[in-house]
């Protein structure tokens, strides 16, 4: 056999088993959070409330340390901020819905949105 077409034709196959493991994995394990945070961002926009709403901070508040919470990194860090959130009591304010919405697909890479909502909410009854 010609070492170009083995090489193309395992190119190929590797390209075929790496869809079908996304396909049938990565898109049935998220599709349904997809699906819930459809629902989750409908009922969000008929019920926006005044935390929600993208303001700067007040001059009074120092921001936090976001990144101190297991599971936020410098680019989600970035994004919360950028919607306003400085605080852990900010961010332990939030639904998780409402994390889901600023995050975007970002927040795929959490294991556990409420566990991070939890550890926002103790750091800021410590604080």
């Amino acid at each position: 056999m010609n070492p170009l077409f083995t090489f193309i034709l395992g190119l190929l196959i590797g390209w075929l088993i790496e869809w079908l493991i996304d396909f049938f994995y990565w898109r049935r394990r998220y599709g349904e959070r997809e699906s819930l945070s459809r629902v989750d961002q409908a009922k969000d926009r008929r019920t926006l409330s005044i935390t929600d709403v993208e303001s700067p901070p007040p001059v009074k508040v120092v921001p936090d340390d976001l990144k101190v919470i297991k599971g936020i990194g410098p680019v989600i860090e970035r994004k919360l901020n950028d919607a306003g959130v400085y605080t852990y009591e900010q961010l332990g304010n939030l639904t998780t819905s409402g994390l889901r919405r600023i995050l975007g697909n970002t927040i795929e890479r959490l294991s556990d949105e409420e566990a991070l909502l939890r550890q926002a909410r103790d750091l800021a009854r410590q604080k």
